[in-house]
């Protein structure tokens, strides 16, 4: 890698970061998934068990615990919604950085500037780097290993079968077999651009690495942690679970992704004429992208039950065809790219100003939202200069810097709705922290507080600076294996459930989103805590 490409990607991860982090704090953490999050970092930095992730009470996380453990050390003793997600957004901009290196190596330097302006203003990688969760670093993962991968067929090398092997061992030890994605990639790679034998011993090391990276964890784990074993049988069940049925219909996953990447996705169908009809040699980075992007469709439509946000790692893939897409148009093949975008943003523009002069009010968690006119006069004055802006460099030859310019309206307008309508709807919706303030005020300090995962539970019990021990199903419903807690924390359905086999004492109850919250206390095991 030469020091010029370094610097410049040094400076589009600075860039990336700039727009992911403003306002990355300021939201509730009210969602289950941030917050079981949130109480392994918690629990590590209570416990200074760093082996496992955990939930208070012994309880085990879902999911390996790279992310917890960046999270645990960016928070230091003090954990908080902006330390929970700055790993996320980190990883975000290293993955936009990866991918303008990607396409500068591979292909051309406009491919990489191309690529990382596409991906960083694509809507759902936007979100999802500004949220307490492992999707962004799984993404970062997968991409290193497929840039290692793409430069080993390019040009062989010790160091990108390494490349290739750290980023599937990351990837494995940030969500489990997700992080073997890779490998699903390469077999088919290897047989298209059918490397030199001798460079095979490379990769060979690369994929020695992927294994013995979650080895070593996992052998860590073994020597030091008593009940080891217990956490192994929790990661069939985890994996069966996975592996269920999905609610979303393919209209529904299909759309989702197609937002997700939004405007760009437009620029996929021009793009994939064109290599139908170039038919195109077999650059490395044509087919490491066409790999991954059919390896994330086949292992999360075929293996795994689908969630939108499964399909996350498929966005630098996009990112990569349509850039090379729009480097490559030329004539006719050039309108089949500008038309798409260009009627796609200008429907965006007339969206926003009928959401905001009508206004239109949506329903979120089944609460009304009507976007501030503020914010969607903001919104519709970012996209039309940079649309105008990008349609007179399009006019002027200027092709490179078209969709770079139009993707800074789509992050201003992201970040804009994200921490001006966004960030409040929810904040208003869970007022989390004001509630804890509410129930600390009843519960005397050092008592152990009984929690379940049901509702926004997870979330109270996040900001809640009290012990904590989270409830298993069997306990709520009566049959409790060990002594109690002094105080539970329940949804008003567990709480009646519960009353008459806890002897639980109602203290105080708050109601979230119609769902009420009972603060009790357990009869006979708490009252000589108080």
């Amino acid at each position: 890698m030469s020091r010029h490409s370094a610097l410049s990607a040094v400076v589009v991860f600075v860039i990336a970061l700039g727009f992911y982090l403003p306002g990355i704090g300021a939201q509730e953490i009210w969602s289950k998934d941030e917050a079981r999050t949130a109480l392994i970092v918690r629990e590590m930095l209570t416990t200074g068990d760093w082996a496992l992730p955990r939930v208070p009470g012994s309880g085990y996380g879902r999911k390996p615990p790279l992310y917890h453990w960046l999270a645990a050390v960016v928070a230091g003793p003090t954990l908080n919604g902006t330390r929970l997600r700055l790993p996320a957004a980190v990883a975000g901009a290293g993955t936009v950085a990866l991918i303008y290196l990607f396409g500068t190596q591979l292909a051309t330097v406009r491919v990489g500037l191309l690529a990382a302006s596409m991906l960083v203003s694509s809507p759902g990688f936007f979100e999802w780097s500004r949220i307490g969760r492992m999707e962004t670093l799984l993404v970062f993962c997968v991409t290193l290993s497929l840039w290692g991968l793409a430069r080993w067929l390019a040009g062989g090398g010790l160091g990108n079968g390494v490349i290739f092997g750290v980023g599937i061992g990351l990837g494995v030890l940030t969500k489990g077999p997700a992080g073997l994605l890779p490998l699903a990639v390469a077999a088919p790679a290897l047989a298209i651009c059918r490397p030199r034998p001798g460079r095979t011993r490379d990769l060979a090391l690369g994929v020695i690495i992927a294994l013995g990276l979650p080895l070593v964890w996992i052998a860590l784990a073994f020597v030091t942690t008593p009940d080891f074993a217990d956490y192994a049988d929790t990661i069939a069940p985890m994996v069966a679970d996975e592996l269920g049925r999905s609610s979303i219909s393919a209209a529904g996953l299909a759309g989702g992704v197609a937002l997700n990447v939004f405007p760009w996705t437009l620029l996929l169908p021009g793009t994939a004429m064109m290599l139908l009809r170039t038919r195109p040699g077999p650059s490395p980075l044509l087919v490491v992208s066409l790999g991954w992007l059919a390896a994330v469709l086949v292992v999360f439509v075929v293996f795994i039950s689908p969630r939108v946000v499964y399909f996350l790692p498929a966005a630098p893939a996009l990112a990569l065809l349509a850039a090379w897409g729009w480097h490559t148009a030329a004539g006719r093949a050039r309108r089949w790219l500008t038309m798409p975008v260009g009627l796609g943003v200008a429907a965006a523009i007339v969206g926003i100003i009928v959401v905001t002069v009508g206004p239109v009010v949506f329903r979120f968690h089944e609460d009304p939202f009507a976007l501030p006119s503020s914010i969607g006069l903001a919104a519709v004055a970012a996209l039309v200069m940079t649309g105008f802006a990008a349609w007179r460099l399009e006019c002027s030859q200027r092709a490179t810097m078209a969709p770079t310019v139009l993707a800074t309206g789509v992050l201003v307008t992201l970040l804009v709705v994200d921490v001006g309508a966004r960030t409040p709807f929810y904040n208003r919706l869970y007022p989390i922290r004001a509630t804890v303030r509410r129930f600390e005020e009843r519960i005397p300090r050092g008592v152990e507080v009984g929690y379940s995962e049901a509702n926004r539970v997870t979330a109270l019990a996040v900001h809640l600076a009290r012990p904590l021990r989270q409830l298993s199903p069997t306990a709520i419903n009566g049959d409790p294996p060990v002594p109690a807690p002094g105080y539970v924390l329940l949804p008003h359905v567990e709480f009646a459930a519960a009353r008459r086999a806890w002897s639980l004492e109602r203290v105080d109850e708050v109601v979230l989103h119609r769902v009420h919250y009972v603060l009790a206390v357990v009869g006979g095991a708490a009252a000589g805590s108080r």
